[in-house]
């Protein structure tokens, strides 16, 4: 068996008349699992060595043990590193904060001074096999995946111009909104107004709704930029939602975001036609990112007039990535248990989309429920009322309602569920279905929510279990409609 690809004839033509060796699912998965197997190891012996000598190096350890993972995902299991890029680069920087906490951060919002624990070896372990899972779902449908990449330009060739004008239209519209509020309020970047500060302040829900969904976005820019002659324009529409970001104040991860969503369809149509992977130029691009975003962020911080200060507080930010996973893992480290009450709880709020909103939830389960137990009152209303608070609280959370076990069962749960809306991503962007790529789009925006909050509904919430199902029929009335296309073709041929 053999799929299409190749290298004999012109790049244009290459992927639809000739064909490259089909791998067998079992070689890949030998291939990726072997990796994922070493690291475990690694890691395994890691969160040993931190527990009989304890050090800060033991959380170094783990990030370079992470950054080698995600290089051996990407050597391994391209298409599974590209739908998770994003991911990934989070708890890159959940690793990096977990460096600095095991060294001695203090991370003002918790009031705790880290020092060497081991909770980011274990923490390791866990990502270990929430990634394994994922990329065995995501390596199944792969071969469909590539089938509909390889040729997904030409596809979207006579839709560029709709994806161009929709897209300058949006972030035309967007940036007149943007910029009046930036004239009545300030601009947070130029007013070194913190970005939290200035949601609370303006109270706009149409704001609040841009600054979340912008991220939906990014794989259309991506889509756009592989269509022969729309190249430019994407990279213009790209480095204007960088620029309107940074403008209002966001950092370096939300950044990263964004180009990590961009690069899914321009990476997968790339890995789809056989060519060889980038590494130069992944390493360049998260090079470029880093060089432009931290000199941005201490000017936030106000470098210009005062460089210690600003870079001191850089420094307790970057600590706040790890820092409830830090505090929840030595408060709360346990092989089994279960808080009954928040998990019923939380569970009754899937199916209320009322009550699935930060501040009705309170203290119950989520965000509030972890933040309650390590932070003063004062900053636990200022959250709450702003509907704001700590970032990366579901694993905390997890780890505190269900104990090591049950953070694993449900970290895998949702590595399947995670690939699969990646995947209907994906797809629906290959095949020009704009509709339900937007409704996977928004999905995949709830995901991450849901990472950063702890809050479950933004994951099997009635809300996004609707979404789902509305996009899947919109995948298969799609896939109807090109199948009669595609026979009313075949049909007037044969009479021809």
């Amino acid at each position: 068996m053999a799929l299409v690809g190749g290298d004999r004839l012109p790049s244009a033509r290459r992927a639809s008349t000739t064909r490259a060796p089909f791998t067998p699912y079992a070689t890949r998965a030998r291939a990726f699992g072997g990796m994922f197997a070493i690291h475990f190891v690694l890691a395994a012996l890691a969160a040993f060595g931190a527990i009989a000598a304890p050090s800060a190096a033991w959380a170094y350890v783990a990030l370079a043990l992470f950054g080698s993972m995600c290089f051996g995902l990407l050597r391994t299991s391209p298409a599974t590193f590209l739908l998770f890029v994003p991911l990934l680069a989070l708890r890159i920087t959940e690793f990096i904060s977990g460096g600095a906490i095991e060294a001695g951060a203090f991370m003002i919002e918790s009031g705790v001074t880290g020092r060497p624990t081991g909770a980011f070896t274990r923490l390791l372990l866990i990502y270990l096999v929430f990634f394994l899972t994922a990329t065995f779902v995501v390596e199944a449908a792969w071969p469909r995946l590539k089938a509909v990449f390889r040729d997904a330009p030409s596809r979207w060739q006579p839709q560029g111009r709709l994806i161009w004008l929709a897209l300058l239209i949006v972030m035309s519209l967007a940036t007149l909104y943007l910029v009046r509020l930036g004239i009545n309020n300030g601009f947070p970047l130029i007013s070194r107004i913190d970005r939290f500060v200035f949601l609370q302040k303006i109270d706009s829900p149409i704001y609040s709704a841009w600054m979340t969904n912008r991220t939906v976005l990014a794989p259309f820019i991506g889509a756009l930029f592989c269509i022969p002659g729309y190249r430019g324009r994407a990279g213009l529409i790209l480095i204007w939602l960088l620029a309107m970001s940074v403008l209002f104040g966001e950092k370096f991860t939300s950044l990263l975001m964004i180009l990590s969503i961009f690069s899914i369809p321009v990476g997968l149509v790339h890995i789809a036609n056989d060519r060889p992977i980038p590494t130069g130029a992944i390493g360049g691009i998260a090079l470029a990112i880093v060089v432009v975003t931290v000199p941005a962020v201490l000017i936030a911080y106000g470098a210009l007039t005062n460089f210690d200060a600003a870079a001191q507080r850089y420094g307790q930010r970057v600590a706040l990535q790890g820092q409830l996973w830090f505090v929840a893992d030595d408060k709360y480290l346990a092989l089994a248990r279960l808080d009954d009450r928040a998990v019923g709880a939380d569970l009754s709020s899937w199916v209320k989309p009322g009550e699935q909103d930060a501040t009705k939830a309170g203290t119950r389960f989520g965000l509030y429920y972890v933040m309650q137990r390590f932070t003063n009152s004062r900053l636990l209303g200022w959250a709450m009322e702003g509907g704001n608070g700590f970032v990366f609280s579901l694993y905390p959370y997890l780890l505190m309602t269900m104990g090591i076990i049950g953070l694993l069962c449900v970290s895998s749960i949702l590595a399947v569920f995670h690939a699969f809306v990646m995947r209907m991503l994906a797809q629906t962007i290959a095949e020009g279905n704009w509709i339900a790529s937007v409704l996977f789009g928004r999905m995949m925006s709830s995901l991450y929510g849901g990472y950063t909050t702890g809050f479950m509904w933004n994951f099997f919430g009635i809300k996004n279990l609707v979404t789902l199902a509305v996009g899947l029929f919109l995948t298969w009335e799609g896939q109807r409609r090109d199948s009669r296309t595609r026979r009313v073709m075949q049909a007037l041929a044969r009479r021809r």
